[in-house]
């Protein structure tokens, strides 16, 4: 991806080059997953989780709600009591326009490679070989020292463990979506609600008062307690303990 940016796109990081990103990145991800499984693995493609979009809506919508309803709880909970406030910057209008093209782009760039590869590919194939709950947690160890090396490589060693946390928390979160719904659409649809929050609540479009109170309210806890939400939406008997080989 830095290979066009830096010789073809030469300016700021604008919409169209973006949007070029996401299609770069998805279009070079997902044959690679592709080929992987048929002809490396040899297995089934449904195996990964990542059903037809026919049946995909149910477990992307749990996805979705499992990040926003505690977190609209939360955040609505700080705002009533005065513990944070948010003033918008610029028209509503705006606000959700640039939510709704932002939730298109992260798809392409972020949650759909990032899915299939780590909790569609990399956690299956685990799962082969130990148990589910092992899996999940080796695939966010690999999630972690796959997004820490970018941060990084761009930003310094001054992030290793602010980054660190960040992405071990949300691959265990992700990973253990996966196996409550055996989709991988529900972590596909939890980290696209995540950021058309996060980039809607904490840019230049809106203030607060508090960025730690708003990110406790509305962040943390969705976090916290999306597994747990999960348990009432998908009740599904979910294998934790035994290797599933294919």
């Amino acid at each position: 991806m830095s290979w066009p940016n830096d010789t073809v796109v030469t300016g700021d990081l604008t919409v169209p080059v973006r949007a070029m990103n996401a299609v770069l990145i998805s279009a070079l991800a997902v044959p690679l997953v592709v080929v992987a499984r048929r002809r490396l693995d040899r297995r089934p493609w449904a195996g990964l989780g990542l059903d037809r979009l026919s049946r995909a809506a149910r477990p992307f919508l749990v996805g979705v709600a499992a990040f926003l309803v505690p977190s609209a709880i939360g955040l609505t909970v700080a705002l009533l009591t005065g513990w944070t406030d948010l003033r918008p910057q610029v028209p509503w209008s705006t606000i959700v326009g640039w939510a709704g093209l932002l939730v298109v782009l992260v798809f392409f760039f972020e949650a759909l490679p990032e899915e299939l590869i780590f909790r569609g590919y990399l956690q299956r194939n685990l799962m082969t070989a130990m148990a589910p709950w092992a899996a999940a947690m080796v695939q966010a160890a690999l999630f972690t020292v796959f997004g820490v090396a970018l941060w990084v490589a761009s930003a310094g060693w001054g992030v290793l463990a602010e980054r660190g946390l960040l992405f071990f928390g949300f691959g265990v979160v992700l990973g253990l979506l996966r196996l409550q719904t055996g989709s991988v659409w529900t972590p596909i649809g939890f980290p696209l609600a995540f950021q058309g929050v996060a980039q809607s609540l904490l840019s230049d479009r809106m203030s607060t008062s508090s960025s730690d109170a708003l990110m406790l309210s509305a962040f943390v806890s969705a976090f916290v307690l999306a597994t747990t939400l999960m348990a009432f939406w998908s009740p599904r008997a979910v294998n934790w303990s035994r290797p599933e080989p294919e």
